[in-house]
């Protein structure tokens, strides 16, 4: 049975893996980091809420204590781009991943560090890539880095979702910002007109806790598991895969 680290469990996308871990018959515990109680964690016995404020920083308590045995981890927190300064969003985006990898790497000998990162993030900006490929990209980067820098129990997992849909039936806390509801009204429109741009927050939430959290498979088996377009098992000695909008649709049988 195995015990799960969450983040972003009050966004759209961290809400349905949440969803999906409380179902999972083979997870016994799920621990969220969040910096305010969650609501749809309430009732859940195998559920645990820890209260953290600086995601740069983790106590050798927290992790000895109620961290200790978790086997992975599905980072889902972050920010739109458009609510956050330059500095802010590459904090949020950048520091905080690589903070938690580089502790979370040792809390098992094989930890499976899944970071949602983003459909358009490119690992080989030009001039006037936008800051929000650039910094994912530099994130995904920088965790496969790891693996041969000082982690090796860390397995990489970049996956980059496109339109995230939950299909007007969101378990995220409180109201979306607006630029989220415009999206959410343009979402019908993309489904008729673009459905391979899209991925259903469930088919998501899915993947990522099926095909990432609970996978032990090694890199060969692992290669051969998830084999097919939208799917890059990366370069290094170490085990790193890439899951692109195309793959995610593909796994979760779309």
């Amino acid at each position: 049975m195995a015990h799960i680290i969450l983040t972003g469990c009050t966004g759209t996308a961290g809400a349905a893996v949440l969803a999906r871990c409380i179902e999972s018959s083979t997870i016994s515990t799920i621990s969220v980091l969040s910096r305010r109680p969650v609501k749809q964690a309430a009732g859940h016995e195998k559920v645990k809420v820890i209260l953290h404020q600086d995601f740069t920083s983790y106590p050798t308590k927290l992790l000895e204590e109620q961290l200790k045995g978790a086997t992975a981890c599905i980072w889902a927190l972050g920010i739109s781009v458009s609510l956050a300064s330059p500095s802010d969003y590459k904090k949020i985006t950048l520091d905080y991943t690589l903070a938690a990898a580089k502790a979370f790497a040792s809390l098992s000998p094989h930890f499976n560090f899944v970071y949602i990162s983003g459909d358009g993030a490119t690992r080989t900006p030009g001039h006037f890539s936008p800051l929000f490929a650039r910094t994912k990209g530099q994130a995904e980067l920088s965790l496969l880095a790891l693996r041969e820098t000082g982690f090796p129990s860390l397995r990489i997992f970049n996956v980059r979702p496109g339109f995230i849909d939950d299909r007007g039936k969101p378990l995220k806390d409180g109201a979306k910002h607006f630029s989220y509801r415009v999206m959410d009204a343009a979402a019908p429109v993309f489904r008729t007109l673009w459905p391979s741009a899209m991925i259903p927050t469930t088919s998501l939430a899915d993947v990522l806790v099926r095909c990432c959290a609970e996978e032990t498979n090694g890199r060969d088996e692992l290669a051969a598991k998830l084999a097919g377009k939208g799917v890059t098992v990366e370069d290094g000695e170490r085990l790193g895969v890439l899951i692109e909008n195309v793959g995610l649709r593909r796994l979760a049988g779309l």
